[in-house]
């Protein structure tokens, strides 16, 4: 590990960044941000495993099945509002308590809003824009992981074209000349949406908005089955996306590995933090993007100009909801951006927030938070708040 390399295995080495953003908390959040968050919407069907419970007993049970037939009790929760983008956006705008304008545009409706986003979203965010129907997914829920069952048939929808039929160029730009932030999720689900993260860049620049001044946040989620082409074409689109605004680009550890192996990194399996900074610092060098993010379970890493970093988490052996928390990270990484923070204090809210999340089945705000993480650093966090 080299010096630009920092390792953080507990809190006890973290209580300047800790107290630091404790401060930050303390405050109301920033006012006046506006941003746009897109583009996927699913619809998604939650299926809590009862026994077995766990993944690690479920898969070998389902091997052993194989040719025959199995049966296993589960208890169905019902439908939610979901995708990446929707579950982001409601994240951001909790956070914020409600102070953020946000506008979402995505697969949520093909000519208008489906009921199920308006009824969750619609006294949320300032806007809702949908420019194709929503997907669907069934989630496994287990005690140590999910398993997402997704129809993406409705994702081929999300196209530029689309998104300019609906609002027309001078829709977007409106959008964009106000905007304090990008967030740009589920690359790997919308086989289309590239063109679309290029194209809010280009009108970024053609607005005449300051190159850097725009966070950028983007998110692969799940991109085993794009082609290298696509692939390819994704890590081409990096470098003009940068040049205007600050990327970040954020993976789950499975993600992470994926892409480290495209650059010659021996990383899968691998989950000790030291391993993961490494890798957070192999992707950075071969991205043309300004921060790298990974989110294990164990906690998160960041790769950057200010060096490489890993942050533990508050680790949660039965978390009531795992769905979503991913999103939750992302939105409190984006929240701490846009507050001011460095790295290592954004990475200590983004796992606080998700934290929050798997606990509660609840976005916090910020003195949710500050609560949580006195609790967590006074070792007195439980696993259901």
């Amino acid at each position: 590990m080299s010096e630009s390399q920092y390792l953080h295995t507990s809190l006890d080495t973290l209580s300047a960044p800790l107290t630091s953003l404790r401060n930050r908390l303390e405050e109301s959040p920033p006012s006046d941000q506006s941003g746009v968050v897109g583009f996927d919407g699913f619809v998604d069907t939650f299926i809590r495993m009862k026994n077995p419970a766990s993944m690690a007993e479920f898969g070998p049970k389902v091997a052993d099945a194989a040719g025959i037939a199995a049966s296993y009790s589960v208890d169905h929760e019902g439908d939610k509002f979901g995708g990446n983008g929707p579950l982001f956006a409601a994240a951001l705008h909790d956070l914020f308590s409600g102070t953020a304008e946000v506008t979402y545009i995505g697969g949520i409706g093909k000519d208008a809003t489906e009921p199920i986003f308006e009824k969750a979203l619609g006294d949320k965010l300032s806007r809702l824009v949908p420019i194709a129907p929503s997907a669907h997914s069934d989630c496994l829920e287990f005690t140590d992981g999910k398993i997402m069952l997704g129809d993406f048939d409705a994702c081929e929808e999300v196209s530029l074209e689309n998104l300019l039929d609906v609002l027309g160029e001078d829709g977007v730009d409106n959008l964009l000349k106000e905007a304090n932030f990008v967030s740009a999720v589920n690359w790997g689900k919308l086989p289309y949406v590239g063109e679309i993260w290029s194209y809010l860049a280009e009108r970024l620049k053609e607005l005449g908005r300051e190159p850097k001044s725009v966070p950028f946040f983007m998110d692969l989620a799940e991109f085993e089955h794009r082609s290298e082409e696509d692939v390819q074409g994704l890590l081409s689109r990096l470098g003009p996306i940068t040049e205007q605004a600050t990327t970040l680009l954020s993976f789950n550890l499975k993600e992470a590995w994926q892409l480290g192996d495209r650059f010659g990194g021996d990383f899968k399996g691998k989950k000790d933090p030291e391993s993961i900074v490494e890798l957070a610092h192999l992707l950075f060098t071969h991205l043309e993007v300004d921060k790298v993010i990974i989110h294990p379970n164990s906690g998160a890493a960041c790769a950057s100009s200010e060096g490489a970093i890993f942050v533990p988490g508050p680790y949660c052996n039965e978390p009531l909801i795992s769905t979503g928390a991913g999103d939750n990270f992302g939105a409190g990484c984006m929240a701490a951006l846009l507050s001011g923070c460095n790295d290592t204090e954004m990475l200590l809210m983004g796992n606080s927030t998700s934290g929050y999340f798997v606990r509660s089945g609840r976005t916090p705000d910020f003195n949710d938070l500050n609560q949580f993480l006195g609790a967590w650093s006074a070792g007195t966090l439980p696993d259901r708040l």
